[in-house]
């Protein structure tokens, strides 16, 4: 019977723009959703499938009915495509052109006959030999023909037809006839039929957990001489079998009952070996009363047999042979576990005590004043974990963490080690990130590299956020390198996994300073002192101004600004004249730059053992290491001595 709707029903429907139109007993959709519908079924040919399209276009499946979903359905197997009635719309089925009657019969696949053009002999007989495991469409599209142009009905009408068709039963071969005719526990056995005794059912009854196929082995009994719905009829009425042990014994010769017996002594073996495979996996599980009781059943079982010994049944469930012994002479194996539980509860009474959470430090100290009893942090932790109770910890911020990493695993070394000058121009890019304040409290960032050897400012970029981007660009006006060191120090961006592999892809060598070290990148910072200096940003308003200002404070540096301690030269110039240098006269000028870095480092070591000794971190025998100047560092002592006093 068709569904009926109400009246709220019919309202909520007749709002739907795919709703042709609606009565009581009747819902037509329009003929392009139908056409919907079809494109979404015959991916997949079901009424789930219209179900799943009907919710995604907002329909409510329960309000439709189960029938007028199965119509549809119907509709669609009948006719191979949305039905249009009178409405004269063309959808995307009607616009596909057909092959011609002509062109199918010339393909071979199709013949001429009464009732039309249908599928060749030959061809059908090709397709029940492969379907389903080949489909018709896939077989169709061999021949060179598109299924779509053959026409749905068509196909459909054929895997109708073998859908209907029984294929034959499979014969028991004359074979297993002939051998099977005189067997003790077979009945009957014809090409057609294949009939156990009683007995075979009660004996086997016991080996119901095996496959049925080492089931009939056990009895001689060759699963590969018979189909499979045979062994499907043997094997549902074998678990339907009640037992009857009045039976008699089956009648056969000795030999044949000796070889029966043993192969049925394998198979209890086989069977009690994978009982003890499965108490082996349950024993972690088991409580100390269930352990007690299993090692009292493995006493008592008849060990009559060396495969059934209590040293290879232990070996087989996973139980050592002290453990067994330790349970069995022991009275009062478990009494730990409830001991657990006792205390468990003195825990608990000081979790909830006050009703706020509580971790293992806490509960330790609390534990004596309100439960007076005292437990060692370990067993508190041990019985917390035992029975699940979690403990309130202040777990770590992940993107703290993440950055750690990334800090540990993107770490580069210090490859500069304050060597500005001693190399070609190009050799050594310094690399800093530095704030600039203008306009009423406004700031902008300045991105800048700078050649160490030469002083020119090779590239630079100003932006509002201090962010990838920033340094990105900077680093993509540089041209590619061959082993170029580019140094910075440990600030986040130039840790990033993007901003590395550019600059591995350009071929520099990526150097870092040490941490909390500006000294390493002075250079770069004494770039930054000089700018602020010499650029008064107080004037600017807006960040257009802010970069039209630093890129010409930066051509000023660059050209027109001499440094003292580059021959009174500008950057450009002093890279210019160092370039101009033969290569015995730029040995001479790396020479005299290595003295001026040895003087230097010199000068920093006495400079940080004299703090050293100031702050008392040396004693004699170490100032013995350090140096011959041990009055100087002495007196420096001594004053700071007096200071502290």
């Amino acid at each position: 019977m068709a569904k009926r709707f109400t009246n709220e029903e019919i309202e909520l429907l007749s709002k739907s723009p795919y709703v042709k139109n609606i009565r009581q007993n009747r819902l037509t959709f329009t003929y392009e959703f139908r056409c919907i519908l079809y494109d979404e079924w015959i991916k997949q040919p079901s009424t789930s499938q219209i179900r799943s399209v009907l919710k995604s276009y907002g329909f409510d499946c329960s309000m439709l009915g189960k029938d007028a979903i199965n119509k549809i359905n119907t509709n669609f197997k009948q006719y191979g495509h949305p039905t249009n009635g009178k409405n004269k719309v063309l959808g995307k089925h009607d616009s596909i052109e057909k092959y011609s009657n002509a062109y199918l019969i010339d393909s071979g696949v199709f013949v001429k006959s009464r009732k039309g053009i249908n599928f060749s002999s030959e061809f059908i007989d090709k397709a029940y030999k492969e379907y389903p495991s080949v489909s018709i469409e896939s077989l169709l599209e061999s021949y060179g023909l598109d299924p779509e142009k053959v026409g749905y009905r068509r196909i459909y009408e054929l895997k109708k037809r073998f859908k209907n068709v029984e294929k034959p039963k499979e014969k028991i071969s004359a074979d297993a006839v002939e051998k099977y005719s005189g067997h003790p526990y077979v009945q009957r056995c014809t090409p057609n039929h294949f009939t156990l005794k009683k007995q075979f059912y009660d004996e086997s009854l016991i080996f119901i957990s095996y496959p049925i196929d080492e089931i009939l082995d056990i009895f001689e009994i060759d699963s590969s001489d018979f189909p499979a719905r045979v062994l499907n009829r043997i094997e549902k009425q074998l678990r339907s079998w009640k037992g009857d042990t009045d039976n008699m014994m089956v009648e056969c010769d000795q030999e044949f009952r000796c070889r029966i017996q043993h192969n049925r002594m394998r198979a209890l073996e086989k069977l009690s070996m994978m009982h003890f495979d499965t108490i082996r996996k349950c024993l972690p599980s088991l409580t100390p009363e269930q352990k007690k009781a299993l090692c009292i059943w493995i006493r008592d079982l008849p060990h009559d047999r060396y495969d059934y010994s209590i040293r290879s049944i232990l070996k087989r469930i996973g139980i050592s042979k002290s453990s067994y012994y330790s349970i069995l002479s022991d009275d009062n194996y478990g009494m730990k576990e409830r001991q657990d539980e006792i205390d468990f509860e003195y825990i608990r009474k000081v979790m909830d005590y006050k009703g706020f959470r509580k971790g293992t430090r806490t509960i330790y100290m609390m534990l004596p004043d309100i439960c007076g009893v005292h437990f060692g942090r370990n067993k508190i932790l041990r019985l917390m974990r035992k029975y699940n109770c979690i403990c309130a910890i202040r777990r770590e911020r992940t993107e703290l963490k993440t950055n750690r990493e990334i800090l540990k695993n993107n770490r580069k070394p210090n490859l500069l080690k304050r060597r500005f000058r001693l190399a070609r121009p190009g050799e050594i890019l310094l690399t800093d990130v530095s704030y600039l304040k203008y306009g009423l409290n406004r700031t902008e960032y300045l991105s800048c590299i700078k050649d160490a050897v030469s002083g020119r400012v090779v590239s630079h970029i100003t932006s509002s956020g201090n962010d990838l981007n920033l340094v990105m660009d900077t680093i993509d006006t540089l041209d590619p390198s061959e082993d170029a060191i580019f140094h910075s120090d440990q600030g986040s961006l130039y840790f990033n996994d993007l901003f590395q592999g550019r600059l591995k892809k350009l071929g520099y060598r990526q150097s870092m300073s040490r941490r909390g070290n500006c000294w390493d990148n002075a250079s770069q910072e004494s770039f930054f002192g000089h700018m602020k200096d010499e650029c008064d940003l107080s004037g600017c308003s807006t960040p257009e101004e802010v970069k039209e200002m630093i890129g010409n404070y930066v051509y000023y540096y660059n050209n027109e600004r001499p440094q003292w301690t580059r021959n009174k030269m500008t950057p450009a110039e002093y890279e210019d004249y160092l370039n101009s240098l033969s290569d015995n006269e730029y040995s001479d000028y790396l020479q005299n730059e290595q003295e001026k870095y040895d003087k230097m480092m010199k000068k920093a070591r006495e400079k940080a053992l004299k703090r050293a000794v100031e702050l008392g971190a040396l004693t004699e025998e170490d100032m013995e290491l350090y140096g011959s100047d041990k009055k100087e560092e002495q007196a420096a002592a001594d004053r700071g001595a007096e200071t502290c006093a």
